[in-house]
């Protein structure tokens, strides 16, 4: 009975001291205070409201960063005012990200793809530029197969690699999108991939080649941006780690003519990885570009810029 009564107390205490540490966390991260919805508005998506901002006049362009809990529209900030000078430019925050409502539920492609098509049809009105950046690509080419009369051009800013998007959700990952949905333990662990700590580590290693001057605004925004709502950003973090959002876009790009690829050098298998998008349809045009890693429309903004303009001209 002694040791059932100590083991309790144990677990209790364990889980007090979780429970504090996440919330201390979610008031950390509001203190900073970045993430402003005053110059936006809220589209009412079925699943949750979603953040964008209209910018601009002229042929509509829409911005979509990419697909992870950190990131929101504020990828687009170094090359938004000049877009601005010849398109009525959209950027939103997706499901999950940034913004916009994070609901707890499994996030998947063809959720996005609903909510791409239902934007473009309620918000915007017409047909569409898009640009995507990195695990967003996905999103554009199928919501693109599904109904091609809402887009005009789409550029893929170092678009997901074809072979691991086709990878599928095993029984080991459901049973850890379970664990990550769990309020303590899951909020806890999504805490770790969203620390300071972490996310200047991944612009280290994943999203730069080198610092920017910047970097410390960036790295502060990309960290409230993934604790809005707390820590409801982690189903998103669970759905996409564990697959869900994967989807085969094979068939999606074998037959179109209006995809174009930018592709940073500095990006690990970036060559490879856009030589699988020509192979499956030479149609596609890409341009490589230097001195940068997943981000160059924040690393290198008036190169990425210049290669955009061209696109759209």
């Amino acid at each position: 009975m002694g040791k059932k009564h100590s083991l309790l107390k144990t677990v209790l205490a364990a889980t007090a001291a979780l429970y504090a540490t996440n919330t201390a966390i979610d008031y950390h991260a509001k203190d900073k205070n970045l993430c402003s919805t005053a110059k936006g508005d809220f589209y009412d998506f079925k699943y949750g409201r979603i953040y964008y901002t209209r910018q601009g006049q002229g042929a509509p362009l829409l911005l979509l960063h990419n697909l992870d809990t950190i990131s929101s529209g504020y990828e687009w900030s170094k090359i938004l005012k000049k877009l601005e000078k010849d398109h009525t430019v959209y950027t939103l925050d997706l499901l999950g990200c940034g913004r916009s409502d994070k609901p707890s539920l499994t996030y998947t492609n063809f959720l996005y793809v609903q909510l791409l098509t239902s934007f473009i049809q309620d918000v915007i009105g017409e047909k569409t530029n898009v640009i995507t950046s990195a695990d967003a690509s996905s999103i554009a080419i199928m919501a693109n197969q599904m109904n091609p009369d809402l887009f005009d051009q789409i550029i893929l800013i170092n678009p997901s690699d074809i072979h691991q998007m086709k990878m599928e959700t095993n029984r080991l990952q459901m049973a850890i999108k379970n664990i990550l949905f769990a309020p303590l333990v899951g909020t806890a662990l999504y805490n770790f991939y969203v620390s300071e700590d972490h996310i200047r580590s991944i612009f280290d290693k994943k999203y730069l080649s080198r610092p920017l001057q910047d970097n410390k605004k960036f790295t502060d925004l990309y960290y409230q941006s993934a604790h809005i709502h707390k820590s409801n950003g982690r189903f998103l973090y669970a759905s996409k780690k564990c697959s869900y959002t994967n989807v085969d876009v094979t068939r999606a790009i074998t037959d179109k003519d209006n995809l174009h690829i930018i592709e940073s050098t500095d990006r690990k298998k970036a060559i490879s990885i856009a030589e699988e998008y020509v192979k499956k349809n030479h149609a596609i045009d890409v341009t490589y570009i230097s001195n940068s890693k997943l981000l160059p429309m924040l690393e290198v903004p008036d190169q990425c810029l210049k290669i955009i303009q061209n696109y759209l001209a």
